[in-house]
């Protein structure tokens, strides 16, 4: 997660649907926990929609501001609907996007193909939800896969932050590996993430799976349904052949998970971890 004080505003995509309204009370919850307000955008194809979309963004905006108390801004732009929001949430300097998204049928329809490749190459954490969240409003519970890639434990740079932030209990579902080379990797991960969680002073509980398992997606989504998670964690894959970051199917099968518990989708920094934090090679 970006450092909330080089942010301004937390960006929610509106399309004037069921779904928005979702991600706009999901902001509205996290604007109040981190002092920043809420811009929501739309996009319009030309010119002349930008009038009825100004006057319909803006009602939804006021009445947002009346009846939570959340400080609502707007931005309507001509443009592509799936690379502006990218763009805009730059311009803003938005700490998180929180879009909505209607299961498998709406992800591959607003988060597949071009959506995820904005989601991929972006440095702002999305958070995809697809209901409304719960009355306690509060993130207690974060979930956490964790598999024997590299990447994978970079994750827990954002969790600290949500974390910290919200008093949230953090549990790491750890893979299986039955091959020794991954197995050791992914021992490594598990030691770096008990030594990390512990030493920022943080709750958690490890869950590592046994030899009979129904796989690592499964049984995240299993793990979050039974400690109620408010949260689940994911990062992008690196595609080898395309020397670039993607979204993936285990990826997508966690942002529509049937228990409906929101995602947050983070980018992997280029560099490695060390044993005390990040060490951050920059380039294109």
């Amino acid at each position: 997660m970006k450092d909330l004080s080089k942010t301004e505003t937390i960006l929610v995509p509106h399309d004037f649907t069921q779904m928005a309204e979702f991600a706009l009370l999901h902001a509205n919850k996290i604007s109040k926990s981190i002092a920043k307000p809420v811009t929501i955008a739309h996009i319009v194809k030309s010119e002349k929609e930008k009038k009825d979309a100004t006057r319909k963004l803006t009602e939804i905006a006021e009445k947002n501001t009346a009846e939570f108390g959340v400080e609502t801004k707007t931005i309507v732009a001509v443009g592509n609907y799936l690379t502006k929001i990218g763009e805009i949430g730059e311009i803003v300097k938005a700490a998180l996007v929180i879009m909505g998204t209607h299961g498998v049928k709406g992800v591959q329809k607003f988060v597949g193909s071009y959506a995820l490749k904005v989601i991929t190459q972006s440095d702002i954490p999305y958070f995809v939800v697809q209901n409304a969240p719960s009355q306690k409003g509060n993130i207690n519970n974060i979930v956490v896969p964790l598999d024997f890639t590299k990447e994978s434990k970079q994750k827990l740079f954002s969790v600290l932050a949500i974390a910290e932030l919200f008093k949230s209990k953090v549990h790491v579902v750890a893979d299986y590996e039955s091959d020794e080379f991954s197995a050791l990797a992914l021992l490594s991960n598990i030691k770096y993430a008990k030594a990390f969680l512990t030493d920022n002073g943080l709750d958690y509980e490890v869950h590592e799976l046994g030899k009979q398992n129904n796989g690592l997606i499964k049984e995240t989504v299993a793990i979050s349904f039974r400690v109620q998670a408010d949260l689940i964690v994911v990062i992008t894959s690196l595609d080898s052949k395309l020397s670039e970051f993607v979204m993936g199917a285990s990826e997508q099968a966690l942002i529509t998970n049937d228990a409906l518990i929101p995602v947050m989708c983070i980018n992997p920094i280029k560099g490695s971890i060390g044993p005390h934090g990040m060490s951050i090679a920059h380039g294109g």
